[in-house]
């Protein structure tokens, strides 16, 4: 080693100390610096607002990419429904609008309640004996009157076929039996006319399967007359008849009465009690 080396490390080690203040200190402001500049660049980006994310999405203004997609998972936390898809709300009801109408007394249309159909055109029940096509019935007459010194008139042309026998036994062919009679049997065409024997007020209109089709007409004083075997009836309940006006028509026997041909069934009732409607014939 020469003698200049030996002087320089004679130099350093008298400068130690300087030299390593001096190390410090660069040491020193190299930290501040890097310190000074993170702080700067935090200050920066809280200037800008990408950490602020706490608007409302709903204030008009335009925002990045970036700020929506945090905004919509803010908005999603607090409104619990996804603000990134569009709802159709065309047909959510406005109920201001049905509230207002509710206020003035305006009724507002259910969708839910059904509508009611009627049908108008429903079948009424089968009357299977009025026809009424015949002449018009009298009105109220008043109070009926017949009394047993009264005479009827016939009600069709034609011979006693069967007379009225409540004391004794007649025989009916179609059945091949004897019994009592409790009316007249007249007979007569078919499709012809009756006539009302006495001025009434018909009380029944009634049908069964052994004198057909009848009408029971009240003439006063507890006497009734009924017509049985009848084809059509020109008369309902309530009307009022004179003597001679048209009652119905002769249809076909029954089957109780098949062999004794067409004919009117005449009988006359005091009470209920059938008596001989020949007593009062004229």
């Amino acid at each position: 080693m020469n003698n200049n080396d030996t002087t320089l490390l004679q130099k350093i080690k008298d400068n130690a100390f300087y030299i390593a203040l001096g190390v410090g200190l660069l040491a020193v402001v190299t930290l501040v610096a890097i310190y000074t500049m993170r702080k700067g660049t935090t200050t920066d980006t809280n200037d800008m607002g990408i950490s602020d994310y706490s608007y409302d999405v709903t204030d008009g203004n335009d925002y990045t990419t970036s700020d929506y997609s945090v905004s919509k998972r803010t908005t999603e936390k607090k409104y619990g429904y996804n603000i990134d898809k569009e709802e159709d709300l065309s047909n959510v009801p406005d109920t201001n609008a049905t509230n207002e109408l509710e206020k003035k007394n305006i009724q507002v249309p259910d969708d839910s309640e059904e509508e009611v159909k009627t049908n108008d055109n429903a079948a009424e029940p089968e009357v299977p004996i009025v026809d009424n096509t015949e002449l018009p019935v009298t009105a109220d007459v008043g109070e009926l009157n017949f009394t047993s010194d009264k005479t009827l008139t016939w009600p069709v042309e034609g011979a006693v076929i069967l007379p009225f026998s409540m004391e004794t036994t007649v025989y009916f062919k179609t059945l091949d039996q004897y019994k009592c009679n409790p009316a007249v049997l007249i007979a007569s065409g078919s499709g012809s006319t009756v006539k009302n024997a006495y001025l009434g007020k018909v009380t029944k209109v009634t049908s069964d399967n052994t004198y057909g089709n009848m009408v029971t007409m009240y003439i006063g004083n507890d006497y009734s007359i009924v017509y049985g075997q009848l084809d059509a009836v020109y008369v309902k309940e309530g009307d009022y008849v004179k003597a001679g006006e048209s009652v119905g028509t002769i249809g076909k026997p029954t089957d109780s009465f098949a062999d004794e041909g067409n004919h009117l069934f005449f009988q006359m009732l005091k009470g209920d009690t059938p008596v001989d409607p020949m007593t009062f014939m004229g």
